[in-house]
């Protein structure tokens, strides 16, 4: 784990420390580690782990609906100056203590044994409704749940899997729209208990649904105004009598206008333009057609190229130039490669 290492491992009472690569691991294994807080994100996530603390099987809330949440104590907090067991941390804010930092570096010993001080930070496994409910109390100075902490319910990967097969089954062989085999798909998670109904509000990306409206509405404006036709007009006057050229032109005008408004929108736009150009040179319109269609499918080089390079945006931390480094010489193979091959099997 890059932000993390595995301190020591107690096996029946007996303490291994500096724990070699070769060790295999045993059921019931207690497993030290040390690290930073999104490695312990990490490991909550891990199937077959499970918090070590004694108390954790006494919270009400199944795991999967439960949380990590840093919070900061205050000189108020009544369990100041008391140990965390004779505090009875757990019953008083329903919340079970993993670790206990003080002065940046973690308390040794055993949960329940440590003494609370002013200052220390403590990191906790709760309901995420323990934010809204502390975050004004005084017992603690700072409350902050640690993102993407909620650990994934690995019971349900089967039904998951099988909601994924039947989704695809739907749209490939019953003819099944991709909005509405999605939104099936989404309800029958929620009805199966694979995620509830908050998770499901939580995770909707609302900034890329916007951006995504907002890539569409301007494909839309410069289709209805013409600027787009006029440009690709303007354009294809360029290439002359030379059907090669004029395809070329075809491939190079789509994947532009894929690159910035959508596949769809290019499509409507050049395809009109790319049939006159085959008619005005007496040619076949299949190399055109064709050449079109994969421009307007290989769009690599900006993230509203296409909806789906939109989607992995934001949860893969890319950012725009990663898309311009990577993608934009991966559509200059594609496209010289695709613009010499047409001819040969769809001649003019």
């Amino acid at each position: 784990m890059p932000g993390a290492y595995l301190a020591e491992v107690e096996r029946d009472g007996e303490v291994m420390p500096a724990v070699a690569p070769s060790v295999r691991l045993h059921e019931n294994d207690r497993l030290v580690f040390v690290g930073i807080v999104e490695s312990v994100v990490d490991l909550m996530k891990t199937k077959g782990l499970i918090p070590a603390p004694e108390q954790l099987f006494k919270l009400d809330a199944p795991r999967d609906q439960r949380c990590l949440i840093e919070a900061v104590v205050s000189e108020r907090c009544p369990i100041v100056g008391r140990t965390i067991r004779e505090g009875r941390f757990r019953s008083t804010y329903e919340a079970v203590v993993l670790a206990v930092a003080r002065h940046g570096d973690r308390v040794p010993g055993r949960i329940g044994d440590i003494s609370l001080r002013s200052g220390d930070t403590l990191l906790l496994e709760a309901r995420p409704s323990f934010v809204r409910q502390h975050y004004h109390s005084r017992d603690f100075l700072l409350i902050s749940e640690v993102a993407g902490s909620a650990p994934p319910s690995h019971e349900c990967a089967w039904i998951s899997i099988g909601i994924l097969a039947a989704m695809v089954a739907g749209v490939t062989l019953a003819g099944l729209s991709i909005l509405k085999a999605g939104l099936m798909a989404a309800g029958l998670m929620v009805l199966t208990r694979c995620t509830t109904a908050e998770r499901a509000r939580r995770s909707i990306d609302w900034s890329l649904l916007t951006v995504i409206a907002a890539a569409v509405g301007i494909g839309k404006a410069m289709q209805v105004s013409g600027a787009a036709e006029s440009i690709a007009a303007g354009w294809m006057g360029l290439a002359g009598q030379d059907p090669f050229v004029a395809m070329a032109f075809v491939y190079i005008l789509t994947g532009v206008f894929t690159a910035f408004l959508t596949n769809i929108a290019a499509a409507v736009i050049m395809f009109p333009i790319a049939l006159s150009a085959a008619t005005g040179l007496e040619v076949s319109p299949y190399p055109f057609v064709i050449a079109l269609m994969m421009a307007a499918s290989t769009s690599f080089a900006t993230p509203i190229g296409y909806q789906t390079n939109l989607m992995v945006y934001g949860p893969g931390g890319y950012r725009f130039t990663d898309y311009l480094r990577i993608g934009l010489p991966l559509n200059v193979i594609l496209g010289i490669t695709t613009i010499f091959i047409i001819p040969r099997v769809w001649p003019f």
